[in-house]
């Protein structure tokens, strides 16, 4: 499986000179990103990581083109949190 962490790090190094652009949909990637980033790190519940899930692909699914590159790439992101999040409950959290 690979790790959503380095997932995320990668892609936010990628978007890193757009997301420079104030209110741009990569400007508020970045702050999704960081923030699910936290999430996974803290790895509290599986629930939390469900909610930061969903709330990132909410905003992916309103924000970006669903056929693009980005779309697929925060949904691959989103895939390995969601499995992150099961092996959790798995072990009772």
């Amino acid at each position: 499986m690979p790790d959503p962490i380095q997932s995320i790090s990668t892609l936010l190094n990628k978007i890193s000179s757009q997301a420079d652009v104030e209110e741009s949909a990569e400007w508020y990637l970045r702050s999704y990103l960081v923030d699910y980033k936290r999430t996974l790190l803290r790895k509290w519940s599986s629930q939390e990581i469900e909610f930061a899930t969903g709330a990132l692909m909410r905003f992916c699914a309103q924000s970006l083109d669903t056929d693009g590159a980005l779309y697929r790439e925060c949904a691959e992101i989103a895939e390995e949190g969601t499995k992150m999040g099961e092996q959790l409950k798995a072990a009772g959290r």
